[in-house]
């Protein structure tokens, strides 16, 4: 069974790529026409990769580990403990998330433009990597 704090997570995630999804197209000469669609990209990519890391630091604290002192080292720390994969997408997840946060006044809108056209679909197969290993915890339990 999965637990309710990462559920609701899960559940903020998926609506959040809906809000994305309601944008329709989205390329840099939008980004750079319309302000607002700009900052809704921005916002909600740097939520949804908030989600990742909180869903990371949950992870950890159920398997019975002390905290990541960092977001990159909580998605190591799922890579070790075989929830995630060991590729590179997290890990330019938690990157970009840094981005936003640290140099919010250089964002490329290719790069935003990128993100939500081709890789919205990393935060499904993260969702769904995941929910596979709730489901993997609990038949074992049983």
């Amino acid at each position: 069974m999965i637990n309710g704090v990462i559920l609701q997570k899960l559940q903020a995630l998926d609506e959040t790529l809906n809000e994305l999804g309601s944008l329709g197209i989205v390329t840099p000469e939008r980004l750079n026409e319309d302000w607002r669609t700009r900052r809704a990209v921005e916002r909600d990519l740097q939520i949804l990769v908030e989600i990742v890391i909180d869903v990371c630091q949950r992870i950890i604290s159920l398997a019975g580990q002390t905290p990541a002192a960092s977001a990159s080292e909580a998605v190591e720390r799922c890579v070790q403990l075989a929830v995630l994969p060991n590729d590179k997408t997290y890990r330019k997840m938690v990157q970009f998330r840094n981005f936003v946060v640290h140099r919010y006044e250089a964002i490329d809108v290719d790069i935003l433009a990128d993100i939500v056209s081709n890789r919205l679909e990393d935060f499904r197969h993260f969702r769904d990597e995941v929910l596979h290993h709730a489901n993997n915890l609990g038949s074992r339990r049983r």
